[in-house]
């Protein structure tokens, strides 16, 4: 049973119907935070190829989350090919965008480079 995360009361399928139009609604209007909301989305229900397409279009617009999510995708080739030099890339510019992780497991990465 959905229940709203805030105030734990249930919700309908009508509801979820009602989040998927908004979502449209920003992506259509090229917002990359809805983009990126929808790549996890698709990642949660297994379609990697569909996520990694939104990831992208994301990223593209310069969102370091969507960033972050593909070099995952090319990490772990799931939905694509795995290349590490891409997710590298894409690491960077999670990295330079500021997202912590990003730059965290980029020392790692250098550290292990020595």
């Amino acid at each position: 049973e959905l229940r709203c995360p805030f105030c734990r009361q249930p919700r309908s399928l009508n509801d979820q119907e009602k989040i998927e139009k908004m979502l449209m609604k920003r992506i259509e209007v090229n917002d990359p935070v809805a983009m990126c909301k929808m790549g996890k989305q698709r990642y949660r229900e297994g379609d990697y190829s569909t996520a990694f397409e939104w990831y992208t279009k994301a990223a593209g617009l310069g969102d370091t989350g969507a960033h972050y999510l593909l070099s995952c995708l090319f990490l772990k080739g799931e939905g694509v090919e795995k290349d590490k030099k891409k997710s590298i890339y894409h690491m960077e510019q999670a990295a330079i965008g500021g997202h912590p992780s990003a730059r965290h497991y980029l020392g790692i990465i250098e550290g292990n480079n020595g």
